[in-house]
């Protein structure tokens, strides 16, 4: 039998919860290990803690009456732990050390006592929470003395990791990942953890992922304390990113797609007012909501003001591109700052249709300069998302760039949060953009309901704007995603999927996303060649999408290309730090497929949700000899798919190479599945 008193406090016995457990067993364990080192308390003082709120006389009969419902507990399950007599309550120990009885909190007792690395770490499968978590207080000094011990053992763990991530020697790079891991699960402040797994992901290499856990310090931070990382955290990643070779900073400016032409070489021209218009009147109808970036006033003269002018218009461009905001175009811009400096927002919107501003201005203080950027509601004047940035003249390239991207992923995702929030705030008649963000929320998860729900949403949109392309793309997403998680072997919904992205794709040929979904599908469909051609258009027309570039590796892991499947992963990790499950699942896919299969599952453990792929990680840890581990990741698998059959899959799976698809299945084999 086994108790659990961290975290979801629980009796269990073979694994199997044990039902009815009386309510102050657990209470009564914990206070006797942790009150003194005999185990023991006088009746008197243990009935005055639990029921501290009652009179001595009142209290004594309520312990009499739970000493003997735990006694008849314990008789039921062959237990002797909680013995008294007449005057004592105390633990007797001896089904422990016997080994036919254990204790999650005697065990961190005895490992605490140690101190070295292998118990710490053993402290750290053991650590699961607080103590008693699901404890309902009751107003008695028991809460007040659990709260303590409480805080006492979440010090006391917090230090003993402190010390092992700290210690220059006797401790392996994976045991202080392990150990920088739960202490930030314990404590997610504590910037010595993500130091430390940003020193050790850059001393295996792992370049995307120091860029990541530097930007989930940073969202943390910032989100829940609306404070910046410490100066040692932000010195630690700039020197740990790659010297990069010397490439164009305005990496976020791409060619303008060419102009129709009439047949004779000659561009076609139409009326810049007869374009607004048009544009204009689109926007309203799908719902889009509209952005001005304000022009940043600069001294020529001035370096720094030139550079950080010139990364504002990097910044405007870069929202161009995207489908799903209106930008108000920089020219615009310079000419309403520069004619007629803004005192107040209020008349853009009546003026132009602007709903969101971008205003950014450089300050210095100390010696150093810093470039400020916030995010205004014009209806309101209301500031919905700032950020302050060192900025230097020097700056490397690849961090110029990578402030560029993380302004614009910043911006386009309050925005699309507010618009949301809006909507539903104040119960506005959807339109075709707000059912988008409905779909686009539901997406993100690898949850077939989900998909499902997502692909209504943007169905929709298209009722709304029967041909706003992004929720064109989103219904082609969900096809496929949808075959994906059920493993199908027929393709009809990929199939349906594949008309779906051809009906986008002419609608606007600026937008790479029907490109990236008839990528996928057609890699599905074992149209390999065909898929790459998708994904070389589409990432010439948006290099930075991270999203199609994570489909771009999977393409490339089906098609047999590996290292350069890892290269694209890598590269839509670095562009979107926090990414999704799914760019996991993919690179997993990869390495597995390479054979490095201890890589993989650290990246798939990466996963919000590893269950998606449990089926993967099954694969790779049979291949690694794991077979609990293995065993348990099938389970998940079929009790999410129980119908899954190898021989089914492989005739659905598109892999180009057969010895690809016999290495997996062979690992799906040695995990168990038929």
């Amino acid at each position: 039998m086994k108790l659990t008193v961290f975290g979801e406090a629980t009796v269990s016995l073979g694994g199997q919860p044990v039902p009815r457990v009386p309510a102050n067993f657990l209470r009564i364990v914990v206070y006797l290990l942790l009150v003194n080192a005999s185990h023991s308390v006088s009746r008197g003082k243990l009935s005055q803690v639990l029921w501290s709120d009652t009179d001595q006389a009142h209290a004594s009969m309520n312990l009499r009456q739970s000493l003997a419902r735990i006694r008849k507990f314990q008789e039921q399950y062959g237990l002797n732990l909680i013995q008294g007599d007449a005057t004592y309550v105390y633990l007797n120990l001896s089904q422990v050390k016997a080994e036919l009885l254990s204790i999650d909190l005697l065990e961190y007792i005895n490992n605490a006592r140690r101190g070295d690395i292998e118990s710490v770490l053993a402290l750290c499968e053991l650590y699961k929470g607080d103590l008693l978590a699901p404890n309902e207080p009751q107003n008695s000094d028991f809460d007040e003395w659990l709260d303590i011990e409480r805080v006492r053992l979440r010090d006391d763990m917090i230090t003993m990791l402190l010390g092992m991530v700290n210690q220059p020697v006797g401790v392996s790079i994976d045991e202080k990942r392990q150990c920088a891991r739960k202490l930030i699960e314990i404590d997610p402040y504590q910037e010595v953890g993500y130091r430390t797994l940003m020193q050790t992901a850059s001393q295996l290499g792992l370049i995307a992922k120091v860029e990541r856990t530097f930007r989930e310090c940073t969202k943390r931070l910032r989100d829940d304390l609306d404070v910046d990382p410490e100066e040692e955290t932000v010195e630690l990643y700039q020197q740990l990113l790659p010297k990069l070779s010397p490439a164009t900073t305005r990496s976020l400016i791409l060619p303008l797609a060419p102009q129709p032409s009439n047949g004779n070489g000659l561009e076609i021209q139409t009326p810049r007012a007869m374009q607004a218009k048009h544009q204009i009147e689109q926007n309203k109808q799908v719902g889009l909501p509209r952005l001005m970036v304000l022009y940043m006033h600069h001294n020529a003269a001035d370096p720094m003001e030139q550079l950080a002018a010139s990364l504002v218009d990097d910044i405007t461009i870069g929202l161009c591109r995207l489908r799903t905001i209106s930008v108000l175009a920089p020219y615009t811009s310079a000419r309403v700052v520069t004619e007629s400096p803004i005192e107040s927002f209020g008349g853009l919107n009546d003026q132009f249709g602007v709903n969101y501003v971008v205003d950014s201005k450089i300050t210095r203080r100390d010696g150093f300069c810093f470039l400020s950027v916030k995010l205004v509601d014009v209806a309101t004047q209301e500031i919905v998302w700032a950020e302050k940035q060192k900025f230097d003249y020097v700056l490397p390239e690849q961090q110029y760039r990578q402030l560029s991207i993380r302004i614009i992923l910043s911006v386009v995702s309050v925005i699309e949060k507010s618009e949301l929030d809006r909507y539903n705030r104040l119960f506005q008649d959807p339109n075709a953009y707000y059912w988008y963000l409905v779909g686009k929320r539901d997406f993100e998860k690898l949850d077939l309901s989900k998909l499902r729900q997502a692909r209504q949403s943007f169905k929709n949109a298209l009722t709304a704007s029967a041909d706003f392309v992004p929720a064109l793309s989103g219904i082609a997403r969900t096809m496929q995603r949808e075959w994906l998680v059920l493993a199908r072997s027929d393709k009809d919904i990929l199939i349906e999927g594949e008309k779906v992205a051809k009906r986008a794709a002419p609608a606007d040929p600026d937008d790479e996303r029907p490109l990236r979904e008839l990528g996928t599908i057609s890699m599905y469909l074992g149209k390999f060649d065909e898929s790459l051609e998708y994904f070389d258009q589409g990432s010439t027309i948006n290099p930075q999408h991270a999203d199609l570039l994570a489909d771009y590796a999977d393409a490339l892991t089906h098609y047999g290309a590996l290292e350069e499947a890892l290269e694209k992963i890598r590269q839509a990790l670095a562009h979107n730090p926090l990414a999704p499950d799914y760019y996991y699942w993919v690179g997993g896919g990869a390495l597995h497929s390479l054979d490095r299969h201890v890589e993989a599952i650290d990246l798939l453990e990466q996963m919000k949700n590893p269950r998606a792929a449990a089926r993967l990680l099954a694969a790779c840890w049979a291949m690694l000899g794991e077979k609990e581990k293995a065993e348990q990741y099938r389970k998940y698998a079929l009790e999410d798919n129980p119908g899954f059959r190898i021989e089914e899959w492989t005739r659905s799976v598109c892999l180009r190479l057969p010895a690809h698809l016999k290495k997996y299945e062979a690992s799906l084999r040695e995990a168990g599945f038929q």
